[in-house]
């Protein structure tokens, strides 16, 4: 018989917390769950996981503190909250969705974070294994919730895991784990650069494999226990994965082989790169051959949001780069393109140092275009204002890069490049960096 005051909260109604809710229903435990959206719409289908007299809406009463001893918190959720301390001052007992999966796991964990690149390493690990036989699938925070996984028997469980899931979990007992970068981000939420970097270490803790990006001063090396490495300069043995010049073209390397010419990948630019030799020493530490497995490379496409040439009439090349919601991933984007750059930029801030944008800012960027709640912040850093041009949303700013495309077109033989790479989240005006892609590319495409 189930208790009629559940012991167990779960915290977020969001996609993770469904997931958790979904796992202790399938134990038959009793749970409440509290979200502080108001209008939240409790569906038919969330109504199958959940008892409706069990869902509470709207801020946090501390009163629920004393109802419950157990609080599973999604990642959305910041723990400086004054709730969330009441609750560690009470000596209430805190997990995540990370928690529980990893006390059922019996998959071979691979985990990747980073300020940049990880869903693409992530996204190529599993596209390799899968390309070679193996039972694999990526999850966590991207695309299915870690709990999701446990459904079925994979030999490999890759996990995305953000700041944010590692802030709240305990530990994750990894065959393999990597940073893949680390720059200043999200510190609207954790403060300082130094309690972020910290946060990010946490992944490598209990980890058989650690996979040490080895040009990255944020990752501390010197306390690292690490066999296997990649960068992007030139390997110098068989545990370095790198990038070697010939003839004037890029190569991903293994020790002195190379193993793929830039123009083999459907991925643009240097970073992507990278992350493809990421990928290779990721699955080199855990016994694979890494000639099998840089065969698999070519046929992975570029994600969605991320760099996606969606649209190319020959003239005009339109890319959606959402998920570049910091202002390195943006610096990244307009490195990867040779010129004719129309940028649009704009979202809620993440208080990014936008100055540094003006060190990528040159002639292949012809105009600037901003938008949304940060475009008065992001004018302001950029020293060049006479590329930047404000207005007040995406459909704007679409129709103002049309317009301007046209004009340039006529006097340059090459492709013009309109470049959505935001540096900021999309919290201004939409739910996710997903839906503001989408969007952008409705209004492009009409």
């Amino acid at each position: 018989m189930k208790e009629s005051n559940p012991t167990t909260a779960i915290i977020g109604l969001g996609k993770t917390g469904l997931s958790v809710a979904k796992y202790l229903k399938n134990k038959n435990l009793d749970f409440a769950v509290y979200d502080t959206k108001k209008d939240l719409k409790i569906t038919d289908y969330i109504c199958q996981f959940v008892d409706r007299k069990n869902i509470f809406l709207g801020e946090f009463d501390k009163n629920i503190i004393k109802k419950h001893n157990n609080f599973i918190i999604s990642p959305g959720i910041d723990l400086h909250k004054d709730f969330l301390a009441e609750i560690i001052k009470k000596n209430k007992k805190i997990s995540s969705d990370i928690d529980l999966f990893n006390t059922e796991n019996t998959s071979k964990i691979i985990a990747i974070t980073g300020s940049n690149g990880k869903t693409t390493v992530t996204s190529i690990v599993e596209h390799i294994l899968l390309k070679m036989g193996i039972k694999a699938k990526a999850g966590g925070n991207i695309g299915y919730p870690a709990l999701e996984l446990l459904n079925n028997k994979y030999e490999y469980s890759i996990l995305e895991l953000s700041s944010f899931q590692l802030e709240l979990m305990d530990k994750i007992n990894c065959a393999a784990s990597a940073i893949t970068n680390i720059t200043p981000d999200h510190l609207d939420r954790h403060v300082t650069f130094e309690n972020y970097i910290k946060i990010k270490h946490k992944i490598f803790e209990n980890t058989e494999h650690v996979i040490l990006n080895r040009e990255d001063e944020n990752i501390n090396s010197e306390i690292l226990n690490y066999e296997y490495s990649f960068g992007s300069n030139k390997p110098k043995d068989k545990k370095e994965f790198g990038i070697s010049y010939k003839n004037g073209k890029k190569y991903i390397s293994h020790g002195n082989e190379k193993l793929l010419c830039e123009d083999e990948i459907q991925l643009i630019g240097t970073h992507n790169m990278i992350n493809v030799c990421t990928s290779l020493c990721i699955l080199f530490s855990l016994g694979f051959d890494s000639k099998l497995t840089s065969r698999h490379v070519g046929s992975f496409h570029p994600i969605e949001h991320r760099m996606e040439n969606f649209y190319n009439n020959g003239q005009i090349r339109w890319i959606n780069d959402s998920k570049a919601t910091n202002i390195d991933s943006t610096i990244s984007a307009i490195n990867s393109l040779e010129e004719n750059i129309i940028l649009i930029l704009g979202g809620k801030s993440k208080q990014d140092n936008y100055e540094k944008l003006n060190d990528v800012i040159s002639n292949k960027i012809y105009e600037i275009i901003i938008y949304g709640e940060s475009k008065d912040l992001l004018g302001n850093a950029i020293d060049n204002k006479n590329k930047v041009v404000k207005v007040v949303n995406i459909e704007h700013a679409v129709s103002l890069a049309k317009e301007t495309a046209k004009k340039i077109v006529k006097n340059r033989n090459s492709v013009i490049n309109i470049l959505l790479s935001p540096a900021c989240s999309s919290y201004d005006m939409f739910n996710s960096y997903e839906e503001r892609g989408a969007y952008f590319k409705k209004c492009v495409l009409g």
